[in-house]
This record gives structure tokens, C-alpha cells and sequence, in this order.
């Protein structure tokens, strides 16, 4: 016998509903658990459009509940160690970053992926997309322009509505580019993950961080190897010495908090009541989809737009 989403949170014992369903049902459930009281940890993207963003940031401020937004790749090892190496300065001056989710799949998805249209927040822009530029946004916080170009590469034409490829560039006030590449057609083993150029030094990353493919695997995140990369999976990190000679080191990746610390964060914002602790809040995801929002609008347009 089945249960109703509003039978479901209903439920007076239950405090949080993570919602993984499909994006474009995202609004309407979020609202739904808001106005019961329940706190929720959404799947990205955290919605389709800005003004259904702000209603739901008013609501739950409203009603005193938590929103915390599932962008699980802040927690890849790949990713921390390029965000160690920018915290620590070892770049020096970054003049130009190329961020990659790159596959070889030449057969279109069947599930929602492939079948909902950009403004369902469905296709390579909003699935793929929110996550590298989060994760950009993390970095670096919000460009002050960006270009974007939307293509279904399996079909070879520009195509807005359903992309399997995306290229942004996110343009920053002191020069700085970040390059965001998504394709579902790249022939290549490894895959590009980062290169990253700067006044001190560049980077090289292949290859994705494992914890995805462990899960489906069937590892458990408890187990004492999971998210370790693989042997000979480490970054190129290429440094400028102080005599001025160029050296080339071999740099394994951060070990990975694995996604439960999300989880982990969340529960813990929410036993505390404290907004500030909550690991990726709606605010962050707001201006995220402000920058998705802002790639889509100059994509249309073939025209840098401003933020």
C-alpha cells in the first residue's frame, strides 16, 4: 500500500525528508515540507528558477526550519586538494582554471537526465553544472560576468533545452578565468578533472574522485579504503623553485570526509538550531543557481552577460 508525500510529512516523529526525487519536482515538496515543519536536505539543483529559490529561503526562515542543499563534490578529494592548494597560496596568482566532468556516453539517458529540458533543470547544465560551479563558487565566490555555450554534442548543434555539453567561463575582477567543461563525448582515458594555472604554479588532475563508483560497487563508506584513490591516480603538481627552475612533483590527492559528512553537518545544524552550521545552505545554492541562471541567459544570446 502506498503513502502520500503529505501522508509522509505528517508524520510528527519525523524532524528532516531528504528529497531526491527528480528536479522539477523539487519546489513543490520543499514547500510542502516547509509548511509542515520539517527541516530538509534537497538534491541538486536545488531548484529550476531564482524567484522559486527566494520563496523558499522566506518560507523556511518563516517557519523556523533548515534547508540544507545535497552538493556532495565539496567533499571529493579532488576537489580538497585543489581548495588546500588555493587557501595555502601555493598558485600564487591564478590566471586560469579548466574544471571538467567529462564522459564517453553515446547513448542518450532514459531517466530524467535526458528527458527534462533546462528550465526543468534537467540536462548537462543544471545536473553536472551545479556541481562544478559550486564548487568554483566555494573558491572563488561569484564571477562579475560569464559566457556560455550549450550544445547536444551527440547531435552535433547548439541546443538550449537539452544539453549533453556545456562550456562557461566565469569571468573574476582581477583577470582570473574558470573554465567549466561538461561533455557526455569525450573519448579520452582518463578523463581531464582540473588544470589549474598560476603564477607559482599548475596543477594536473585526472580521473574522478572513487567514491561514487565504490557506492555503486557496493563498498561501504565505513570501510577502511573508501574514497582512497587508486595508486598512480596522483595530480602533476609543477612549481616555480626559487633559483627560478621549474620542478614537477607527483601529489597524491587530500583523503577524502566522504559524503556522510554531509549528512553528519546537517544533523548536526539541526540539533543545534544553528543555521550557520548547515554545510551547503539554501543562501550559497541561491547564488549558484544565479550563476546557472546567468550561463543559460548568455548561452541564448551568444553574449557575455553580467552578474
Amino acid at each position: 500500500m502506498g503513502i502520500s508525500a503529505e501522508q509522509l510529512v505528517g508524520d510528527s516523529s519525523c524532524d528532516m525528508v531528504v528529497i531526491t526525487t527528480p528536479p522539477n519536482t523539487h519546489y513543490d515538496l520543499a514547500k510542502l515540507c516547509l509548511k509542515a515543519r520539517k527541516h530538509i536536505l534537497v538534491e541538486k539543483p536545488f531548484v529550476s528558477r531564482l524567484e522559486d529559490a527566494d520563496h523558499l529561503i522566506k518560507l523556511a526562515s518563516d517557519v523556523g526550519q533548515l534547508i540544507c542543499v545535497y552538493q556532495n563534490r565539496r567533499f571529493d578529494s579532488d576537489f580538497l586538494t585543489v581548495q588546500k592548494f588555493v587557501q595555502d597560496g601555493v598558485f600564487g596568482r591564478i590566471s586560469e582554471i579548466d574544471t571538467h566532468f567529462d564522459y564517453y556516453r553515446p547513448e542518450s539517458a532514459e531517466s530524467w537526465r535526458g528527458q527534462l529540458s533546462t528550465a526543468e533543470g534537467g540536462g548537462a547544465l543544471f545536473d553536472l553544472g551545479s556541481h562544478l560551479i559550486d564548487q568554483a563558487y566555494i573558491l572563488f565566490g561569484l564571477p562579475c560576468s560569464v559566457y556560455g555555450r550549450l550544445l547536444n554534442q551527440k547531435r552535433g548543434c547548439l541546443d538550449l533545452m537539452h544539453p549533453d555539453s556545456v562550456h562557461a567561463q566565469l569571468n573574476y575582477a582581477n583577470g582570473m578565468i574558470v573554465n567549466i567543461r561538461i561533455s557526455d563525448m569525450s573519448v579520452e582515458s582518463p578523463q581531464r578533472r582540473f588544470w589549474i594555472r598560476g603564477t607559482k604554479a599548475s596543477f594536473k588532475k585526472d580521473g574522478m574522485d572513487p567514491q561514487e563508483a565504490q557506492l555503486e560497487s557496493g563498498l561501504l563508506p565505513t570501510s577502511s579504503n573508501f574514497g582512497v584513490e587508486r595508486t598512480g591516480s596522483e595530480g602533476r603538481l609543477v612549481i616555480v623553485r626559487k633559483d627560478g627552475t621549474i620542478q614537477e612533483l607527483s601529489h597524491p590527492s587530500v583523503r577524502s570526509q566522504n559524503y556522510g559528512a554531509l549528512y553528519q553537518g546537517f544533523a548536526e545544524a539541526v540539533w543545534s538550531g544553528n543555521e550557520d552550521m548547515v554545510p551547503v545552505s539554501a543562501l550559497q545554492a541561491r547564488e549558484v543557481l544565479r550563476i546557472l541562471e546567468s550561463v543559460y541567459a548568455s548561452a541564448k544570446v551568444d553574449q557575455v552577460v553580467k552578474l
